[in-house]
């Protein structure tokens, strides 16, 4: 098995914590894998499942993670329980949450009606994130520092411009200054929004369903940012693209809970449009993150999740005339003939 911490050194792990894995080859499988150098492991012992993780060899990710793990664990927001960790062979053992992501079973349902029924109650458990983790946000030692700010955001579309339109594209902006000032005013209004607990990533092959309940995975990069950009980063989604009506609808169930369950006084008319402006934040992010890890990182399969990303970007910049320059770029990079696959 090619990996940074081969089969033994997770058996050796396992035992420290007093665990045996059961006997056969399939007792520790290596499961997928995303866009990170992570890799998880499913451990069948004889206390039972749970999984291993062996983090890269940056220990701060490491303690990203322990920490905010731990810290919405204390928040009673379901992430799984992290049971011990091994600081020198940076691993990880905790809960096993199951094969059942929101990705899997939006590919396996085919009745819409369960599909918005799946999204509520993931969009419940993101406002139970988020009001629940926000009050004692500087308790937890990553996060008393962190903030999704201007630079942040300015940092995501660089990266688009870079990654996507540039490298994958091969394209040249041809109005620079005028997109730079778009991107300007873009980040500028997304940064003044109120601020809460963000996960950052809040997309549906990050989303487990364990009996019957919400679970929350890949919590590490989390931050202090605006509501809606998790909000987009779900019903936004190119890995499980929406019809426009549908996110509509959700949009309108997730403001219902703000207001109804935890008394958020909002303008709806408002919040919407922000939730449009972080989308277009977001996807861009997405664009450049799946040019990057087709090209650079050696997982093509990512490219097959361009054409949603940028649809979902076309639809959105219909909303804001005021963006002519992206609006423009964007236009140019959907051509059939700009985006090339990467070698």
């Amino acid at each position: 098995m090619q990996t940074e911490h081969p089969v033994r050194h997770i058996k050796i792990f396992l035992k420290h914590a007093g665990l045996a894995l059961q006997p056969g080859d399939s007792a520790l499988v290596l499961l997928a894998r995303g866009g990170s150098d992570r890799r998880f492991y499913r451990a069948i012992t004889d206390r039972g499942s749970f999984v291993v993780m062996t983090a890269p060899a940056f220990r701060y990710e490491l303690r990203a993670f322990l920490d905010v793990g731990r810290y919405l664990h204390d928040c009673q927001v379901g992430v799984p329980a992290i049971i011990t960790h091994d600081d020198d062979g940076q691993l990880v053992l905790m809960e096993d949450v199951g094969d059942d992501s929101l990705h899997g079973l939006l590919q396996r349902t085919a009745d819409r009606g369960k599909v918005l029924e799946l999204y509520r109650q993931v969009l419940a458990a993101l406002a139970e994130l988020q009001m629940q983790a926000t009050p004692r946000m500087r308790t937890c030692h990553y996060l008393k520092n962190r903030t999704f700010g201007y630079e942040a955001l300015r940092w995501e579309t660089d990266y688009f411009v870079e990654c996507f339109v540039r490298q994958y594209c091969g394209l040249e902006v041809e109005q620079e200054s005028a997109l730079d000032d778009e991107l300007h005013r873009l980040a500028q209004a997304v940064a003044a929004e109120p601020r809460y607990f963000m996960h950052r990533d809040f997309q549906s092959k990050n989303i487990h369903f364990k009996d019957g309940h919400v679970r929350i995975i890949d919590f590490q990069t989390a931050t202090c940012g605006l509501l809606q950009y998790d909000l987009a980063s779900l019903l936004k989604d190119a890995y499980a693209p929406l019809e426009p009506a549908e996110r509509q609808e959700l949009l309108g169930f997730y403001m219902q809970e703000l207001a109804g369950r935890w008394g958020c006084e909002l303008d709806q008319a408002t919040f919407a449009a922000m939730f449009h402006r972080a989308g277009l934040q977001r996807t861009m992010q997405a664009l450049g993150a799946f040019a990057f890890l087709s090209m650079r990182k050696g997982k093509p399969e990512f490219a097959q999740y361009i054409p949603a990303g940028l649809a979902t970007l076309r639809e959105a910049l219909a909303l804001f005339p005021e963006y002519p320059a992206l609006s423009d770029l964007v236009a140019k990079a959907g051509n059939g003939q700009a985006c090339r696959s990467p070698a």
